[in-house]
């Protein structure tokens, strides 16, 4: 599960963070179809988009070699695997709204399931680097659809689609030219039963409504009066933004693995919290609690997700309940709001030493953990 052979060479790649009997591979038969271009070229300069663990970076070690991920998360996980397999740490790790390098002689792209971030990403691309640079992209077949393949017209050149391998495709073309106008891939609605104004870049969760799970928490928050609250895996920043305003002495951290869902919390606390005392409130990027200190939150509220770009997986949730379970102070609690059908409550029983429901409905419950 571990060991990666492709004509590129071979590796030992982790998921990041690493698992003990992890049953997730940290690579796809599109990263291997894009082996076989890199190991048929000789790129110096190559710009990497969207690599989740590194697959496509092993290849490149050493060189001077620019990566690109709105996940935090992975941007760790390109330095683990670098380091697990004695290779030089000579990256450039970027996130999506960086400047990208002029210098890049060849693109590698992963296509993501957000098709707004897929279109932000090749308007950048379009924007920024020379004309008839070369991209190959890849994905499962299934992703590529006219509308995928539409937006790779409008801003490529050139464009070959190759038949089906391993039930994945390659996209091979040369960039265009194109302007860019980063206020179009924002978008921004209203809440009103909240009095919140709400902006999101390209592939922010819950981009274009709110959320159903989330509102049946803001339906049901926790009293107002704590020192530090957290929003954790803030998307948005929904959540933390309306505890804000029911507490406003209240100290408030959101903390996200996305790059441009802390750029949209951060510009949705200008918007919603504009007399905002300085240091009150703070967004931060971390792989769930890593950075937090312990013992430093009296209350954590969190929708933790269950899906990992195209992997269903609970080990995230479990990751956020045991950050939550070392950061909170004595007495502090955890509420989280999740579907029904999640099997949330024993792990939550197994830190915490009190469970109850808050609230629950056909689709969702809410659990609060203390102690």
């Amino acid at each position: 599960m571990t060991t990666l052979h492709s004509p590129a060479g071979t590796w030992q790649l982790n998921r990041f963070p690493p698992r003990t009997a992890d049953t997730l591979q940290a690579w796809d038969a599109a990263d291997e179809l894009l082996h076989q271009i890199i190991a048929q070229r000789d790129d110096q300069r190559p710009l990497l988009i969207n690599d989740q663990w590194g697959a496509l970076l092993v290849p490149f070690a050493g060189l001077d070699v620019t990566s690109l991920s709105d996940s935090y998360v992975s941007h760790c996980a390109w330095h683990h695997n670098l380091r697990h397999n004695n290779l030089p740490e000579t990256l450039t790790a970027i996130s999506p709204l960086d400047t990208l390098p002029d210098t890049t002689d060849v693109v590698y792209l992963k296509i993501p399931k957000s098709l707004s971030l897929l279109e932000f990403q090749l308007a950048k691309l379009a924007a920024e680097l020379p004309e008839s640079t070369q991209l190959f992209a890849a994905a499962k077949s299934k992703l590529l659809t006219p509308a995928v393949r539409s937006l790779f017209e409008q801003y490529c050149s050139d464009v070959d689609v190759s038949l089906i391998q391993k039930k994945c495709r390659t996209v091979s073309a040369k960039m265009r030219s194109v302007a860019l106008d980063p206020e179009r891939f924002m978008s921004s609605w209203e809440l009103p039963e909240f009095q919140l104004t709400l902006h999101h870049h390209a592939g922010v969760f819950a981009r274009n409504q709110l959320d159903i799970g989330a509102r049946f928490l803001l339906e049901h928050m926790p009293a107002a009066g704590v020192e530090h609250a957290i929003d954790l895996g803030c998307g948005n920043g929904v959540l933390g933004l309306h505890y804000a305003r029911l507490s406003p002495s209240s100290k408030v951290t959101w903390v996200d693995e996305s790059f441009l869902a802390i750029a949209s919390t951060l510009r949705n606390i200008k918007t919603n919290l504009p007399s905002a005392a300085a240091n009150q409130y703070q967004a931060e990027v971390d792989d769930c609690l890593a950075h937090s200190a312990d013992q430093s939150a009296d209350l954590i509220v969190c929708n933790p997700p269950f899906h990992q770009e195209h992997a269903v997986t609970e080990h995230i949730a479990r990751q956020m309940f045991r950050d939550s379970k070392r950061v909170l102070r004595k007495g502090g609690e955890l509420w989280v709001v999740a579907n029904r059908h999640l099997p949330y409550y024993q792990p939550l029983k197994r830190l915490f030493k009190s469970v109850h429901q808050v609230a629950q409905n056909s689709k969702f419950v809410i659990f609060k953990a203390r102690g």
